[in-house]
């Protein structure tokens, strides 16, 4: 039986009298790649936000490995195991590309202010695995060779991997993509396809929206489809194409 791993309870969200998201239900098992997805202003984004801590839910529950987090703080979820990625590149541009990697580890250093200030061998040590654990998640990715350039520098594709990697080093249970593939070229797309089934074949699972359903059908194990903040489908990619709900709600609206 599979194990479920994430768990969404009637999650609801409220602005201003309008409810962005309504009464969301959905689970992603252990190991899955889950895409979420829906025309524009469907709530994806905002769902990716209640889940990470961004938002607190109007009501609703969301649960990690059984442990309930919808009251969360960001940095408490990513200590969690929770990591994500954002729409909008969110990269520390004066820092160079391994920089940027040894942010991303901060919420699994353990040396004090005392060790910092004194360079204690605890704190050498630390540091060390932190630069190695870095540079490894970079080989992984594919930008090893880019670990002493500027984020800024890097191409667009570069950055969109960059921010992928920064979350994988804080070695989440689960990553969340928010459009990973926008603004992408054929070749850079299909190599982000086989870094997400990489991530997927370390034991990490996958939730992801993305707005390419080519890029969508082709990597995904299930898909949730919102439409007006309300779940439209759910199933595999051949049952979510075939639905005529969903080939309505895209070729008809949205907003």
């Amino acid at each position: 039986m599979a194990e479920t791993i994430l768990k969404v309870v009637d999650l609801t969200i409220n602005f201003s009298g309008l409810k962005a998201v309504d009464t969301l239900n959905f689970e992603i098992e252990k190991g899955e790649i889950f895409g979420l997805i829906g025309p524009n202003g469907a709530g994806k984004t905002t769902t990716f936000n209640m889940i990470s801590g961004a938002l607190k839910p109007t009501s609703g529950e969301v649960w990690l490995n059984g442990q309930r987090i919808d009251g969360n703080y960001m940095y408490q979820t990513n200590k969690l195991g929770i990591a994500r990625t954002y729409q909008n590149i969110n990269l520390f541009r004066s820092m160079t590309v391994l920089e940027n990697l040894l942010v991303g580890q901060h919420c699994r250093l353990h040396s004090g202010l005392f060790p910092a200030i004194f360079r204690t061998p605890k704190e050498k040590k630390e540091e060390e695995a932190a630069v190695q654990k870095a540079r490894d998640t970079l080989e992984f990715c594919g930008l090893g060779h880019k670990e002493d350039t500027y984020s800024s520098s890097l191409s667009y594709g570069e950055q969109r991997i960059l921010e992928i990697a920064r979350a994988l080093v804080s070695d989440p249970v689960l990553i969340i993509l928010d459009e990973p593939a926008a603004g992408m070229n054929p070749t850079e797309k299909n190599s982000l396809a086989d870094l997400v089934k990489r991530i997927r074949a370390r034991g990490i699972t996958v939730l992801l929206v993305e707005h390419d359903m080519k890029f969508v059908m082709g990597i995904t194990d299930r898909i949730c489809v919102l439409n007006y903040g309300k779940r439209l489908a759910l199933g595999t990619p051949a049952e979510v194409q075939a639905n005529p709900e969903v080939i309505e709600a895209y070729l008809g609206g949205g907003d």
